[in-house]
């Protein structure tokens, strides 16, 4: 099956007969990207344009991307060349087909980050940086992941040019900002980076206090640390002439001695003794986030230095002088970062985040988070909010700090999959503090506040459409990622409809679902869209934001779950049911993400909400 939330019948077709939209579509929705390259060749360039889509662009150039892998094995150089033309051509329709659409999804960066690559590997930096520079441009930071790899892959090719200011530009910002990156283990590699770009300008005393700066930091990945530590150890020769030093400080000394340590103890599996092993790099972990996160190994004035040394350019007088001014202000104040969404995952942090303003009610809680989720929090007096993507701030004026970029949640469920039995709002409580009797006694319902004059635009929508006294059902047209999505949605919304009113809501244009007594909500702010949600008298809705909406307010809700556990996700709400089919398939639920095929079907489609009858 395949999501049947797209609409064919907008697609204009070509008239010589060759595969309609429908059917490609189906063949990239379900991953078979060789097949959907193969038959895109096949069409003129002025036919391509009616297969506008993300799935079928995307999968085109993947498909694309491993033939060039194919051509490369048997050294075919003029179809390689022949192949990177074509594959430069859809990018360039995916980039303009966004543009023209106003909206730029995530899988238009990730076959910006992939072509981007190739392209650097056929020594074509000119154009894998403009493509790179341009996903900068209309919005990757939207997607933190893929901004760290974008911006990972700008700092490579400008430093192939010579370029090192530029190469450290925007890497800087993630050494200075760590709650950008949504994966703490990325800080290694981003210190490391910065470190080279500095021995590169013959900065010696930054070179090195940026390598202890990345071992200081905490981060899981020993084979990132080895990396880090062993350039240490080369650039003061050895071990011993380091502690010799006078330039290195006491508390450098202290952390590279913890290292030394950890790595000159052998490798004891060979005796079976393993687990000796892993208790020695459990203690080595935990003792370096207790330095991280319980000392103030670093202030900020520091990294203001740095920057202002070696890249002079990038920051003026001015915004230094602030900074040392901001930096001697003791605050009481408690700082949450997330650099990220998702509605759904913000909705269930407002339990925890409530708690733990009653725990501490004389400090303010500052949450930083893209300024396009700021609605969600209106009229919510329990935090005061802080873009990431343009107000500057520091960890260090805040007596508290919890990271949620690298998600708490997504990280125990990670570890404890399938086998999980906490929700996420249980777990971001955990997270932030919050345990014991406190955490038994939380209120778990999502915080969302509908203002009066919202209601009264639901009120007045009501009356226009004639909606009152009828029974009204509000329902999700689908999720952020397709493979939560239900792909029987438009039979479900035709059999509603023929019984009650529908309110179809979805962030994009809705196309079809033509049906009596559907209503389509789609050109509406996301506030003014959840006033009409609060309105409805049931929400249908996939593992989504909507779900968690109606929790806010105990509304009656039918949640339709695949490979995310919904008896988990929906534990706290008691007037939700969820929907699937754990009873006739055992492997659910599996957890998996959209970039884990279904192991199934092998595709990216779950066969799980496939077989979930109307």
């Amino acid at each position: 099956m395949i999501n049947s939330t797209v609409t064919y019948n907008k697609i204009e077709q070509p008239s010589n007969g060759r595969l309609n939209f429908k059917q490609l579509y189906s063949m990239a929705f379900t991953g078979q990207s060789e097949l959907v390259r193969a038959k895109f060749v096949e069409l003129q360039k002025e036919q391509r344009e009616y297969y506008n889509d993300k799935e079928i662009l995307s999968q085109v150039i993947w498909g694309s991307l491993q033939r060039i892998n194919q051509l490369k094995a048997i050294y075919n150089y003029s179809a390689i060349n022949s192949e990177t033309a074509f594959l430069k051509e859809v990018l360039d329709q995916f980039v303009n087909y966004s543009h023209n659409k106003k909206s730029y999804p995530r899988e238009l960066f990730q076959a910006i980050i992939y072509v981007s690559e190739e392209l650097v590997s056929q020594s074509k930096m000119e154009d894998a940086a403009k493509y790179l520079n341009n996903a900068v441009v209309i919005g990757i930071s939207k997607f933190p992941n893929l901004r760290v790899d974008a911006v990972n892959k700008l700092s490579e090719i400008y430093n192939k040019k010579g370029n090192i200011n530029e190469s450290s530009k925007e890497l800087f910002k993630f050494a200075e900002c760590p709650y950008l990156l949504t994966d703490r283990n990325q800080i290694a590699e981003v210190f490391y980076r910065l470190s080279q770009n500095s021995l590169k300008l013959g900065d010696l005393k930054n070179y090195k206090r940026l390598l202890f700066l990345g071992i200081k930091y905490f981060y899981k990945n020993l084979d990132d640390r080895w990396k880090i530590y062993n350039q240490i150890r080369l650039t003061y020769r050895n071990s011993f002439s380091l502690f010799a030093k006078r330039e290195v400080t006491l508390s450098n000394k202290l952390i590279f001695a913890l290292h030394w340590i950890h790595f000159s103890i052998p490798n004891l599996s060979k005796i079976k003794l393993s687990f000796i092993n892993r208790l020695i790099n459990k203690f080595f972990l935990v003792t370096l986030y207790l330095i991280n996160y319980t000392r103030r190994f670093e202030s900020p004035v520091n990294y203001q230095n740095i920057y202002r040394n070696t890249y002079p350019k990038l920051l003026s007088n001015d915004a230094t002088n602030s900074l040392v001014n901001q930096s001697v202000v003791k605050r009481k104040k408690i700082l949450i970062t997330r650099a990220m969404g998702g509605i759904g995952d913000l909705l269930m942090m407002t339990p925890g985040i409530h708690a733990l303003k009653k725990k501490y009610p004389g400090r303010e809680i500052h949450l930083a988070i893209p300024e396009r989720y700021f609605p969600l929090f209106y009229e919510n007096e329990d935090v005061k909010l802080i873009d990431t993507e343009s107000d500057f701030f520091t960890r260090f004026e805040s007596t508290r700090w919890y990271n949620f970029t690298d998600c708490p949640a997504a990280r125990g469920e990670s570890r404890k999959a399938p086998k999980v039995k906490k929700g996420r709002i249980e777990l971001f409580a955990r997270a932030l503090g919050v345990k014991g009797l406190r955490l038994k006694l939380m209120d778990e319902k999502p915080r969302y506040f509908v203002t009066d004059e919202e209601k009264k635009f639901a009120n007045i929508f009501w009356e226009e459409l004639e909606l009152t006294g009828e029974k009204v059902i509000g329902i999700q047209l689908r999720a952020d990622e397709s493979y939560r999505n239900y792909p029987l949605m438009e039979q479900l919304v035709e059999r509603i409809s023929q019984k009650y009113k529908v309110l179809l809501f979805d962030a994009e244009k809705i196309e079809g679902f033509d049906f009596e007594n559907v209503i389509k909500i789609d050109s509406f702010s996301l506030r003014k869209a959840f006033a009409l949600a609060h309105r409805c008298d049931v929400i249908v809705a996939p593992d989504s934001s909507f779900v968690h909406f109606a929790a806010a307010f105990d509304k009656p809700t039918v949640a339709i779950y695949g490979p995310i556990d919904g008896k988990v996700r929906t534990i706290s709400y008691p007037n939700c049911t969820y929907v699937d089919l754990r009873k006739s398939l055992g492997c659910l639920p599996c957890w998996r993400n959209e970039n884990i095929p279904c192991k199934l079907i092998g595709m990216r489609n779950s066969a799980c909400l496939d077989g979930i009858p109307v």
